[in-house]
């Protein structure tokens, strides 16, 4: 029982002194077999130093630290979509007030590698400047690296991981941007003791991408105002969500085309009601999710929606203009003939030849109405082009359009199919002007 209890407390030391870092091991004058460890002998065992105390010459100076960051990596934190993992190397210069030398006599030996332990090293805690109970330590941080240079200049920097607080930004639609704030301080040393200042140097994110994010933005800056120095990094980090864009736009351009396209079914037909009725019900919804996006998740949604809610009311016209057709064909009332300035307007047009044609084309599921505006340019196109003729087709163009509806000679059937027709060129030119205004 005695023997397994040694054996435990043997093997709980040796634990702990594996985890305590070694001071630097000074070996004799006759072990040393190279100038740098001469030089490091000198430095920390011909010395009384000790690398738990600031390297000032008097307890009461303040030691001046530089200090900047570079972002070498950016994750998600799994099953939390507020944070994320932020790698940085941080990198730190002060000036030891102990540890310099004459490099003339030292084999003109400019700068050397030392182990962290051996001198002294700031400590620092990092916290999400949001209010966040967690609180991280720089003692986490691995590769390190000290070089110190004969002059007392001491290079520090350290590769840390930090889990920080974002918040998302909705005026950058459609990309998914996270402003992160993180903010590294402190907590043995207070500003009389500390000074923090930022690095002249350029040291910000690299130029190649942090898939699946792309920084943006990277601030940095020092406040000594406080009771700790503080080092502060707002980092803007976004990932571009096209799924967002292209199904909200390809949905609005399916509605625009599904409007465009009902016009060229046949007015009585199941295809034309379909159509009309699917696309206006289906505007409709995809129009309030649109609009409760754009006000309560992200506000440049609204844009798309305004778009949205011009090409529904296309739609709704389309579906009204299709039932108040069929009524006036379907009813045997006095209004089932075509007033008479419509009759005018499409003889009117049916004046140019290629209007002509193309007010004459015919539906996708079946021929056009036999109606007596396109039986009439069908007899007189094959006519030869004399201004006798063409006189006499005007004359009948002017005869037939102001016939009257005492005649009943046109009614609604006969000029549905050059009103959709010229329905379709409205809209069509409408969508395009929407999406000109909208893209520009």
């Amino acid at each position: 029982m005695v023997s397994t209890t040694v054996l435990l407390l043997t093997g709980l030391i040796m634990v702990i002194a594996a985890g305590v870092p070694k001071p630097f091991l000074c070996v004799d004058q006759m072990e040393i077999n190279s100038t740098e460890a001469a030089l490091k002998s000198a430095l920390f065992c011909g010395t009384s130093y000790n690398p738990r105390y600031r390297p000032v010459k008097y307890q009461q100076d303040r030691l001046a630290m530089y200090i900047g960051a570079e972002v070498i990596n950016v994750e998600k934190v799994r099953n939390d979509d507020s944070k994320l993992e932020i790698t940085l190397e941080l990198l730190m210069q002060w000036y030891d007030a102990f540890l310099h030398w004459n490099k003339r006599t030292s084999g003109n030996i400019e700068t050397i590698n030392v182990a962290e332990q051996d001198l002294w090293t700031p400590t620092f805690a990092a916290k999400s400047f949001q209010k966040s109970p967690r609180i991280q330590s720089t003692k986490q941080c691995s590769r390190v690296k000290c070089h110190l240079s004969y002059d007392g200049e001491v290079i520090y920097t350290v590769l840390c991981t930090f889990k920080v607080d974002c918040y998302t930004e909705p005026r950058y639609w459609a990309f998914d941007t996270k402003i992160c704030t993180l903010r590294i301080y402190s907590v043995e040393y207070d500003t009389n003791q500390l000074s923090l200042f930022h690095f002249q140097r350029r040291l910000s994110y690299p130029s190649y991408p942090l898939l699946p994010y792309k920084i943006t933005s990277f601030q940095m800056a020092t406040v000594n105002s406080t009771m700790s120095p503080e080092f502060r990094m707002d980092i803007v980090i976004e990932r571009l969500i096209g799924s967002h864009l292209v199904v909200f736009l390809v949905l609005i351009v399916i509605f625009c085309l599904l409007n465009l396209f009902s016009l060229w079914f046949n007015i009585n037909s199941s295809a034309r009601t379909i159509a009309v009725v699917l696309g206006t019900v289906m505007q409709s919804m995809f129009l309030v999710i649109l609009y409760w996006y754009g006000i309560v998740k992200m506000k440049p949604v609204i844009s798309l929606a305004h778009l949205l809610l011009g090409t529904f009311a296309f739609g709704a016209i389309a579906c009204g203009w299709t039932y108040f057709v069929r009524g006036q064909i379907s009813t045997r009332k006095r209004f089932t003939t075509c007033p008479r300035a419509v009759a005018q307007v499409i003889g009117f047009l049916r004046k140019n030849r290629p209007l002509a044609s193309f007010l004459s084309i015919g539906y996708l599921n079946g021929t056009g109405m036999d109606g007596k505006l396109a039986n009439d340019w069908d007899d007189t196109h094959v006519q030869p082009n004399t201004p006798a003729v063409e006189g006499q087709e005007h004359q009948q163009d002017y005869d037939m359009t102001c016939s009257g509806n005492e005649e009943s000679d046109v009614k609604w059937q006969d000029v549905v199919q050059a009103l959709d027709r010229i329905f379709f060129c409205a809209m069509l030119t409408a969508y395009l002007l929407m999406f000109i205004v909208y893209v520009f």
